[in-house]
């Protein structure tokens, strides 16, 4: 019995030492990994340029010498002519007056709907809040913001019809009564303002509604710029303005290359990033003379007038093209190249190992990706049957090499047949030649992912090259797909790897 608990306790504490020893060992490789991963999706980029400009719109100053002032429309709303869009109170108790009027007002719309329904609210009422809720989300979102106030109102009249089922007559007289006395003490008290152009309507007054698009054309590069950078002067009476055209400018600044890609009455894409979701078609409508290689490119658009009326001084992106494809990092893409090398040359490289490969008389810092087995020969000889004592060709392996893609590279030159492959410690140089023909167009790429817990090399063609990534496609059966874990960072990463 003692010697069965003696070796129990030495088997307990060797399996001890080894968890302990494996716990040591993932803590000490967790610490010192630096593999980074990614997951691919799809994307769009674009070809662009950046530029400053102005938004410039045809504009009317609303102003009213009163001092209470309650504008009855909102912002991006469409008004027409004559039409009432703020009230002038000639006192502060008076404008008081008005909200309470407002106030009641509201509450005996509620009330009112809650006598006259015969609906039983208990079973429909929730699902018509709901409905109503969903409604205003949907205005708030598309920012058409027009019929606001009345769905506000709806919504409100709906939660109280909901929760107070017990409103009476008596109630409702009571109101109607207060909301008349309090009419009449009002009368008098307020006068209304109205315009005489149609436009959209908005309550933001920055000091540029002088600026027009026939002014802009006036100016030089130079002038549009301090245009933009100084101090404005705004009426004190100011209370809102008007938009009165159909179309609304851009007057962007644009070195005179990118603005010899332009011509006047043609077509061009602006983005304004946040400030608008997706790209807007604009016509150019002017281009100036250029000034220390500047021009003001005028833009002329229909679009997104009431998503960009708070807007004035901003940047924009001159879209010359976009593209879409799967989205990668730039440090993940690589080229490759297949080579074979002689037997005895094979087995003195490793995978993952860091070499000098020279192509075309260019040298590149690629690492060894793939070694394959000692079982390509070369050509066989005329009349010699493969395998016969005849057959003496000599045993090659088939070598894939990678090194990290760089924008400014261009693609190595395989008219040579091949090339050699310089050892890490430069100890010595191994000849390799071309494994297959390269077409001029075939970029010869690829990217490593993490599949399960092995790296695997995928080909992939380069559609677009930004700053820190890039849109590739991918074909075949073992094709980069979206949602791929890539691998863009990885310590003696090579095809096959296990992590």
């Amino acid at each position: 019995m003692k010697r069965s608990d003696s070796l129990l306790k030495v088997i307990s504490f060797v399996v001890f030492l080894a968890m302990a020893a494996y716990l040591a060992i993932y803590l000490v490789q967790r610490g010192t990994d630096t593999t980074q991963t990614a997951l691919v999706v799809t994307a769009t980029m674009s070809d662009s340029t950046a530029m400053s400009g102005l938004v410039v719109r045809e504009e009317l100053v609303l102003t009213s010498s009163e001092e209470y002032i309650d504008i009855t429309v909102s912002d991006g709303e469409k008004v027409g002519a004559g039409q009432t869009v703020a009230v002038a109170y000639s006192s502060e108790s008076a404008l008081e007056r008005a909200t309470q009027l407002h106030v009641l007002s509201q509450e005996i719309e509620e009330v009112s709907a809650a006598l006259d329904s015969t609906e039983d609210v208990s079973l429909t009422g929730d699902q018509t809040v709901y409905d109503a809720i969903i409604d205003l989300a949907y205005t708030i979102q598309t920012g058409d913001l027009a019929d606001m106030d009345s769905q506000e109102s709806s919504l409100a009249s709906l939660i109280f019809r909901t929760e107070s089922q017990d409103a009476t007559e008596e109630y409702l007289t009571e109101l109607q009564k207060e909301y008349y006395e309090l009419e009449q003490t009002s009368a008098g008290d307020s006068r209304e303002i109205t315009v005489s152009q149609a436009g959209t309507f908005t309550s933001l007054v920055d000091g540029y509604e002088g600026v027009s698009p026939e002014y802009v054309q006036t100016l030089t590069p130079s002038s549009l710029r301090s245009l933009i950078s100084a101090d404005r002067t705004i009426n004190d009476e100011a209370f809102g303005k008007l938009v009165v055209s159909y179309y609304w400018h851009y007057a962007a600044l644009l070195s005179e290359e990118d603005a010899a890609e332009l011509e006047t009455g043609g077509t061009a894409s602006l983005s304004f990033g946040r400030y608008y979701s997706g790209s807007l078609e604009a016509e150019v409508e002017y281009i100036s003379q250029a000034e220390d290689g500047e021009c003001i490119v005028l833009f002329s658009m229909s679009q997104g007038l009431a998503d960009m009326l708070a807007v004035r001084s901003v940047s924009a992106d001159l879209v010359y093209q976009e593209y879409t494809g799967l989205r990668v990092p730039v440090k993940a893409l690589y080229r490759y190249y297949a080579g074979y090398l002689s037997d005895e040359d094979g087995q003195k490289l490793t995978e993952g190992e860091s070499v000098t490969l020279t192509l075309g008389g260019v040298e590149y810092d690629a690492f060894v990706s793939e070694i394959g087995s000692a079982n390509a020969y070369g050509e066989l000889a005329d009349g010699v049957e493969s395998g016969s004592e005849e057959d003496t060709r000599p045993r090659r392996r088939l070598v894939v090499f990678c090194w990290a893609w760089e924008d400014d590279e261009e693609a190595p030159d395989f008219s040579s047949g091949g090339g050699t492959v310089t050892l890490s410690d430069g100890t010595e140089t191994l000849a390799v030649t071309n494994y297959y023909d390269y077409d001029e167009d075939t970029d010869r790429m690829c990217v490593f992912t993490l599949t399960g817990v092995q790296a695997e090399r995928k080909k992939v063609s380069l559609i677009f090259a930004g700053e820190e990534y890039c849109l590739v496609s991918s074909d075949g059966t073992d094709a980069l797909r979206e949602g791929n874990e890539i691998i863009v960072q990885a310590a003696g990463l090579y095809n096959g790897k296990v992590f």
